[in-house]
């Protein structure tokens, strides 16, 4: 009986142990943006010409995601997020952007953030954006889709949606999301 009070705690020790050693990691944003490109080529609209920026790509690198390129895009609120000014953590651990070259408003955003704080404030620049490029759109032929954009956060992840059939495009993001 005395080895049995022994052993119990051990084995829900274990047990608990061998549950924290088999999380997976994250996926990479560049592997969430992939399946929502791919998600894009089943939609009626077809996925325009356009760029993918990764802050995984090295800095000197065309496809590199770097700072002053994000706050171009999203404004001066978003220095800082990637960390590249700082010894501190970066509040943005992993970003990847796909944006339309086209006349046609398509943009997509993948952000993997440090915490849900911060997915909330990155999610309230991408709102931002949306905005500003609803703006940018008025009155053109491509209004109505510049204004179909869509900003969701999962957790510490924030995806932004901005093309003709948003509802797939996320899906297919979520499905890789923790």
């Amino acid at each position: 009986m005395g080895h049995l009070r022994f052993l119990v705690p051990v084995l829900i020790l274990s047990l608990l142990l061998a549950a924290c050693g088999t999380s997976d990691p994250p996926p990479a944003a560049s592997e969430v943006l992939t399946a929502m490109l791919a998600a894009m080529e089943d939609t009626a609209q077809p996925l325009p010409d356009g760029v993918i920026r990764l802050s995984s790509a090295p800095a000197d690198s065309p496809d590199a995601l770097t700072e002053t390129f994000l706050s171009a895009l999203y404004g001066e609120a978003a220095r800082g997020l990637l960390g590249e000014d700082s010894t501190h953590s970066r509040p943005v651990q992993d970003a990847a952007l796909y944006l339309s070259v086209s006349p046609y408003p398509c943009e997509l955003g993948v952000f993997r953030c440090v915490d849900e704080d911060t997915a909330r404030a990155v999610a309230a620049l991408c709102r931002g954006r949306l905005d500003t490029l609803a703006r940018g759109f008025r009155g053109s032929a491509y209004e109505a889709a510049a204004s179909g954009g869509r900003v969701a956060v999962e957790g510490n992840w924030v995806l932004l949606v901005l093309c003709e059939d948003p509802i797939p495009v996320s899906e297919a993001a979520r499905r890789l999301l923790p």
